[in-house]
């Protein structure tokens, strides 16, 4: 069986730093829209010389106020303009942007904040200011820039330390830009993501300079992309396939970007921008496509909106695409090309050609200056100038990640195959939605048994749209707790009781809301009367859960939680949608 693939394109030069590229393109895409946002009077565009010298004011500034090279600039922050120039600026001086979810509020950002060591930080709105202010690592912060112009708090009531992000425009020497621009190297750090951990604590990806650019190098001599093309983009610019993939993609190439503010959540408003950018390329998630596709087919104008003339192709990643979707599109002369990778990658290290039948977890071949290979256990290892320069202040994750002679673990099982690349299984306990968002089984599961009146839980979705759970109750605990509510139910029929079903939703309701992540908290859930142990083989002698035994013996339980209607009513047990 072949073990190894690598692509036989030649990856030939690219620029040597981020700040080098935007230079080049500056001249090249020069009178070009850069991108374009809705603001308060409506659509603001900036073009290609506006949005480079707005990156050099905002990095002169942050150089004349103590940013050093290698530092850590963080942003907190939805898509908007003022977060593209911020990061450019940061990386363009030899800094390392860390851009951070918008959403986090509590541990998380605050371990993001201390981990990453930022001192210089900006954020969308004062609302998120002041989720920041209130973390323990706020201490560290020199100094905060907010976006939002209108509503930038007095220094007395925010601290000296705040002040508005258009303070860092303007000035008219460029010359310390200038210096440090020239002095970044391609391997000098660029970009500090943070991805989700098995731990429960995010893990710090340091990426450089050469890993986002060797990458952009690879596509577009595998894409061809010209220049002036329309990018509808909404994917988060805190993860690696919006804010790494799709952004990079269009800066490199010189494709219009234009920031869609229906935030992957209202598709009628990401109908209507389709229909006024009219994208050359559309790069989403699989939840997204199959929105798409079904508007399409309730509405002739959304179906003419969607598959307008000069759609060139469309590009999916984090998750399976359903073949039905997919189908839709092939009807339509719409290529649809795949690709796989993660944000240790930067985050591509496979796609699928544009005439490329469709198989079944099929994810293509290895892009230009990446091999790949298959270890003896199946795990699928990658090398390349895509490779990140490891997890940030984390030497044992570094240790484990990489095998001696350098070949990062990327945690998934596969095969090579002659149309190359086919994916199995991850080797942890994680699994992605539709919508490419990654869960984490183990986290899930441990908060729902937080509660008193879990003894187990399962949690599964893997290509599905929401986290279903198989939840074994406390049989003694549910008893005291009906007991205590007053509710007279014998043993035998505890779970079959509606009062006491509602009293174990309640809990498993406010035992999810101590996930952080919405997405990842469980939509539907089947009590399971029985108890796993030795004798049934779905607990091993150390009391660990046998999860593939447990999958299989309630397939039809795990079935019904994604079932259109509650399937099962009328057996031991039924679904309840939570």
């Amino acid at each position: 069986m072949r073990r190894t693939l690598r692509s036989r394109v030649k990856l030939g030069r690219y620029p040597a730093s981020i700040g080098m590229m935007l230079r080049e393109r500056r001249e090249r895409f020069r009178g070009m829209p850069a991108l374009s946002e809705k603001g308060a009077g409506g659509m603001r565009t900036l073009l290609w010389e506006d949005l480079c010298l707005q990156v050099a004011q905002v990095g002169e500034s942050l150089l004349r106020l103590g940013l050093g090279k290698g530092e850590v600039a963080a942003i907190c922050s939805r898509n908007r303009s003022e977060m593209l120039v911020f990061e450019l600026a940061a990386m363009s001086v030899g800094a390392v942007a860390c851009p951070i979810f918008a959403g986090y509020s509590g541990e998380p950002l605050d371990y993001i904040l201390e981990h990453s060591g930022a001192r210089f930080l900006a954020v969308c709105d004062t609302q998120r200011l002041g989720v920041v202010l209130s973390t323990r690592a706020a201490r560290n912060l020199e100094r905060v820039f907010l976006m939002d112009p209108l509503r930038c708090p007095k220094p007395e009531k925010a601290g000296p330390r705040v002040s508005a992000f258009a303070t860092l425009l303007g000035g008219a020497s460029l010359s310390s830009f200038e210096r440090a621009l020239s002095k970044v190297r391609p391997l000098d750090p660029a970009l500090l993501m943070y991805t989700s951990g098995t731990s429960g604590r995010p893990k710090g990806v340091l990426l450089s300079h050469r890993n986002i650019l060797s990458q952009r190098r690879a596509l577009d001599l595998l894409w061809k992309i010209k220049p002036g093309g329309r990018i509808l983009s909404y994917l988060p610019w805190h993860h690696s396939f919006g804010g790494i993939f799709e952004l990079f993609g269009a800066l490199y190439s010189g494709t219009h970007i234009t920031l869609d503010d229906s935030y992957g959540k209202d598709i009628g408003v990401l109908i209507e921008n389709f229909k006024k950018v009219r994208p050359t390329i559309f790069f989403s998630v699989p939840r997204i496509h199959q929105a798409l596709i079904e508007e399409s087919r309730r509405s002739r104008q959304a179906e003419r909106d969607i598959f307008h003339p000069e759609l060139r192709f469309v590009f999916t990643a984090a998750a399976a695409l359903p073949k039905h979707v997919a189908e839709v599109y092939q009807r339509k002369g719409v290529p649809v090309v795949e690709g796989w990778g993660l944000t240790e990658t930067s985050p591509c290290v496979t796609v699928t050609r544009f005439d490329q039948d469709r198989r079944p977890f099929a994810v293509g071949l290895p892009i230009p200056g990446v091999t790949v290979r298959v270890a003896k256990d199946g795990e699928i290892l990658v090398k390349g100038p895509n490779v990140m320069l490891g997890y940030y202040r984390d030497p044992e994750r570094n240790a484990r990640a990489f095998t001696r002679d350098g070949w990062l673990r990327t945690g998934d099982y596969g095969e090579i195959r002659g149309h190359g690349l086919v994916l199995k299984c991850r080797v942890d306990g994680m699994f992605k939605l539709t919508n490419g968002e990654m869960v984490i089984a183990q986290n899930v599961e441990s908060a729902l048994a937080e509660s008193p009146l879990v003894q187990y839980a399962i949690v599964v979705g893997g290509g599905r749209d929401y986290v279903g759970a198989l939840v074994f109750p406390n049989p003694e605990a549910v008893a005291e707790a009906a007991r205590r509510r007053g509710l007279s139910v014998s043993a035998g029929s505890l779970l079959a009781d509606e009062r006491v079903r509602e009293l174990i939703k309640a809990e498993l309701v406010d035992a999810s809301r101590a996930i952080v992540e919405k997405y990842a908290r469980p939509k539907a859930a089947v009590l399971v009367g029985g108890v796993p142990c030795l004798a049934n083989g779905q607990l091993t002698p150390t009391m660990k859960l046998v999860r593939s035994r447990i999958l299989a013996d309630y397939a039809p339980e795990i079935e019904a939680m994604f079932a259109p209607s509650d399937n099962g009513r009328g057996a031991t047990w039924q679904v309840m949608r939570l």
